[in-house]
């Protein structure tokens, strides 16, 4: 072991010890070539030269000088052949800088000839061997507002193209499912903490889902999804309805009732307002699933009763379960309506879990049922712009069928914007039939967490009967008559729902937490005259001198105590600041210098977080106290 690969399996010792100990004990089998060309070193392997034979470090330049480098960057090195793109990249960027090599042979001949352990023991630096540790590392410097940026030599492409497609691919998945998470978290916790507020007096009535656990043990469950191929299996599922227990989500029921299907289970978890799905619909001998936080119009239909899934991993749900006391580690969620579908069926003893219309994708230019709220929209290649296209074949009717107003033109405009978005997070995934198909980024995303599920509780038989959608790892595919033919015929079950809240306890646990909550507001008026402080010696000085950076630095710990400390204490807080905090930070990490305009702006970005979360907080408290006063007391 010579000088250079000791110093620089030390380095990688302290970033990767799983990878340093790999690569120390690893005998090589097939070894790039070292050679001199044109007086700069370069590999080859393969029969390839790995980097550019006339100028190997320009070429390394020319590829991160494309790539946009600021504070919030992540810069994916795929390859390292003799280290010139990684070295770029690991003394140039601001943002990280993650290093795949998935072949060690070039790996350990690179650690045998350069000196990375410099570049290895930044802090902004991690190199991995595997897809695990990258999507891992992705996933922690990940932000709404930055996107991975792959960078690779062509010959590396060249070398591994299978290897390379997967990265990709990974990519795309790990970018989605961050996005739909940070997504969430931005977007969503405040809208969603309001209404789960708003949802308690029905919360306190509705039994939660895992007090049922097994009450279906050893039976089928048929989970329909608004899918194209779910048109094809109407009369299947319609000759063998007695023997599966059948759960649909809401853009399928009415593909369902206009087929003479009704369900036993409809769930629905979206936050928006989508009672349109279920408009017109008798209801009434169908079981309904949803979560505490989903829109509170979802509760205002006629149901046979009401359950709720308290998924384990929303921040959301974890407020409520302080509240009401309520163990929720069986609720697995991934955003996903047929993945909340599949953890009920799961949760209620199912066996066998069937996916009907899962397609996941595109499926030949069918986006959805033909029945569904989407029927109108069709996916097709449009040959001038050499790009697939999702278009309504009825704009009106689609525009009604998805806006909750009944004004045509702010249809219309929902609709244009659903169109645009779908348009503008095209995706690719891999069909069943091997071949890579359209879909969207977020259909995409939901194909990893429905492996990972089926990975996780392997005492279940998972199939999938699309056979021409996406490929989903850890479910069989087949024909659904085949999936249902040994299927035991189901028998009438009862729930016990004599199941009550401790109504007095969540009483008192809402009444602390509003009242805990109300401290946070003396923490920001401080920071709040900090800041005017801050503002008004700026505008008068018109300089950043010391006692503008005491300020700034008082204000800055102000922050920190209320997003830490304060956070840990006060659950409420957490959700209330979220995506404020989102931006602030993102702000903080692109603030580059202590200049007039960088100071004035930060400055300004924490007075507006400040009076958000003022503002936020107020409307909170409010809200519990008429929930406690109108609601909770009467115990109704």
């Amino acid at each position: 072991m010579n000088n250079i690969f000791q110093k620089n399996i030390s380095a990688l010792i302290q970033k990767n010890p799983e990878l340093a100990a790999r690569l120390g004990g690893f005998v090589p089998t097939k070894l790039p070539e070292l050679v001199q060309e044109n007086g700069s070193y370069n590999l080859k392997y393969n029969g390839l030269f790995i980097h550019n034979k006339q100028n190997p470090l320009g070429e390394a330049q020319e590829i991160f000088s494309m790539a946009t480098n600021e504070p919030v960057a992540i810069h994916v090195i795929y390859g390292i052949g003799l280290g010139y793109l990684f070295q770029i990249a690991c003394r140039n960027s601001l943002g990280t800088v993650i290093l795949y090599e998935p072949d060690l042979n070039v790996l350990w001949t690179a650690f045998t000839l350069v000196d990375f352990s410099d570049d290895i023991l930044k802090n902004n630096v991690f190199l991995t061997d595997n897809l695990e540790d990258t999507s891992s590392e992705i996933y922690k410097k990940s932000n709404t507002l930055n996107t991975p940026q792959l960078l690779s030599l062509p010959s590396v492409r060249e070398l591994d193209k299978d290897g390379f497609e997967e990265l990709v691919r990974i990519l795309q998945e790990i970018v989605g499912s961050y996005s739909l998470d940070l997504k969430f978290t931005k977007e969503k916790f405040y809208p969603s903490l309001k209404m789960l507020i708003q949802n308690i007096p029905s919360l306190i009535k509705e039994p939660p889902l895992a007090r049922f656990k097994d009450i279906y043990k050893g039976k089928t469950a048929v989970i329909v999804s608004a899918g194209p191929t779910l048109d094809r299996n109407i009369d299947t599922l319609k000759k063998n309805r007695d023997k599966y227990i059948l759960f649909t989500v809401g853009t399928a029921v009415k593909t369902l009732y206009q087929n003479g299907l009704k369900p036993d289970f409809l769930c629905i978890i979206e936050t928006y307002n989508s009672s349109k799905q279920v408009e017109g619909l008798d209801l009434s001998d169908v079981y309904f699933i949803t979560e505490p936080y989903a829109s509170p119009e979802l509760r205002n239909f006629k149901y046979k009763k009401t359950f709720s899934h308290i998924s384990a991993n929303s921040p959301i749900n974890n407020f409520w379960t302080e509240i009401c006391g309520e163990n929720i580690e069986e609720y697995w969620t991934k955003g996903t309506v047929s993945y909340t579908a599949i953890n009920s069926a799961r949760i209620l003893g199912c066996s066998k879990i069937v996916l009907v219309g899962q397609d996941l994708a595109y499926v030949e230019g069918q986006c959805y049922s033909k029945d569904s709220a989407y029927k109108d929209l069709s996916c097709e290649y449009n040959h001038e712009t050499k790009k697939w296209e999702i278009t309504a074949k009825d704009f009106d009717s689609f525009a009604m069928a998805i806006s909750p107003s009944s004004d045509i033109e702010v249809g219309r405009a929902t609709a244009r914007r659903r169109l645009e978005r779908l348009n503008n997070s095209l995706y690719y995934v891999k069909g069943i039939q091997g071949d890579m198909i359209p879909t969207e980024s977020v259909y995409a995303a939901f194909v990893k967490p429905l492996s990972e599920y089926a990975e996780h509780f392997k005492g279940i038989k998972y199939i999938n009967t699309s056979l021409v959608g996406a490929q989903i790892n850890g479910y069989e595919n087949m024909p659904l008559e085949e999936a249902l033919k040994d299927s035991p015929v189901i028998e009438n079950t009862d729930f016990d729902t004599t199941f009550k809240y401790d109504i007095d306890k969540i009483v008192e646990n809402l009444d602390k937490s509003a009242n805990s909550l109300n401290e946070s507001l003396k923490l920001i008026e401080d920071g709040k005259q900090v800041l005017r402080n801050l503002l008004n010696n700026l505008k008068r000085r018109k300089t950043v001198d010391e006692d503008v950076l005491k300020l700034l630095k008082k204000v800055s710990l102000t922050y920190l105590n209320l997003t830490n400390d304060f956070s840990d204490k006060n659950k409420l807080y957490d959700l209330i600041s979220a995506a404020g905090k989102i931006d602030l930070d993102y702000e903080m990490k692109m603030m580059r210098s202590f200049d007039y305009e960088s100071v004035s702006r930060i400055a300004e970005k924490i007075m507006e977080y400040f009076n958000n979360a003022e503002t936020c907080i107020n409307e909170i408290v409010l809200m519990i106290k008429g929930v406690l006063n109108e609601s909770i007391n009467s115990k109704s």
